[in-house]
């Protein structure tokens, strides 16, 4: 912006005072506007060296984000749910356990029971050890009946109150002998999880910090290149509003682009990784497949990208103001 500009800025402003004050305040945002996006684009090289940097510092927290979203998903109700296997006495009969089955299968808590009885059970184990000559020797079959429960979903949301009261309970039937609960991974992978997310919480919040510093640092060189045109501009009859809202649109654009960026870059790095976890999730006869940024998540990395953007450019500006005792 320079003096002459700044002049038949200033002379416009002032001319359209007698109009509406809406349309003098949306002349004034388009102008700044205007004004904010050329600037931008003044020097190229620096302003993509601004973007890049504001796009790999969001990129990072953005992508922990999909990757703690993904590992969830391993827990979530989409997903399997841990079984809880009964190991019936030995002198429960099969018809005895089918009906226990039949009745463990109405309560509330349980979504589906299957029944393995000792001869399905013994050529199982056959196949597996491969020590069917040794077995041939037992004059009767050892193992017992097993009931295969997969409890409801609401029953994972706690695991470390509801799975061991319900354990409890099944253990009080007289029918049977032991309980094993299959959840010692989900408890383990959702404590890791738990300080995953603290670990991305407080990786945001440093990277979101890094982003202000860019922003603000950016600003505070366009306010020193610009520093005798504003000096002008305030002595003609700017306001502070006026000097600081070009600075403040540019910040808007400087964090909506970077954002943008910073999704590009996401996606393409889920490019590289879809072919390999698919390879790997097919080897553990699973269906997990990695889940993207969708619209929602799109939308919240846009808008913190331009929150931030104004909160520097706004601080760069509001320092030069009160430095020149002009806030």
């Amino acid at each position: 912006m320079t003096t002459s500009t700044s002049k038949k800025a200033v002379s416009k402003r002032n001319v359209s005072s007698s109009s509406s004050p809406f349309i003098v305040w949306l002349n004034q945002q388009a102008g700044a506007i205007r004004f904010s996006m050329e600037r931008l684009w003044f020097n190229p090289a620096s302003t993509w060296i601004t973007l890049a940097a504001i796009a790999i510092a969001l990129s990072l927290p953005t992508s922990l984000h999909l990757l703690l979203k993904n590992m969830q998903t391993l827990t979530d109700d989409k997903r399997e749910v841990p079984t809880i296997t009964l190991f019936l006495k030995q002198s429960v009969s099969e018809q005895q356990a089918k009906d226990r089955a039949e009745l463990l299968s109405e309560l509330p808590e349980i979504d589906n029971v299957r029944v393995i009885t000792r001869d399905e059970a013994l050529a199982d184990f056959r196949k597996i050890t491969g020590f069917a000559q040794t077995l041939d020797t037992l004059n009767d079959n050892p193992l017992p009946h097993v009931l295969i429960i997969t409890p409801k979903l609401g029953l994972m949301d706690n695991l470390d109150i509801d799975v061991d009261n319900f354990s409890k309970k099944l253990k009080s039937y007289p029918e049977v002998d032991d309980v094993q609960i299959d959840v010692e991974w989900v408890q383990r992978l959702r404590a890791i999880l738990r300080i995953a997310e603290r670990i991305v919480l407080v990786v945001s919040i440093l990277l979101g910090l890094t982003v202000l510093l860019v922003v603000g640092n950016t600003i505070r060189l366009d306010i020193e290149n610009r520093k005798e045109e504003i000096r002008v501009t305030r002595l003609i009859g700017a306001t502070n509003a006026y000097i600081r809202r070009p600075f403040i649109y540019n910040g808007i654009w400087l964090g909506l682009f970077g954002g943008i960026l910073s999704l590009v870059i996401v996606h393409v790095a889920l490019l590289f990784l879809v072919e390999p976890v698919s390879k790997l999730a097919s080897l553990y006869g699973s269906t997990f497949t990695l889940s993207g940024v969708d619209v929602g998540m799109t939308l919240e990395i846009l808008l913190t990208s331009s929150l931030l953007g104004i909160i520097g450019s706004w601080l760069a500006v509001g320092r030069y103001l009160w430095q020149n005792n002009d806030a």
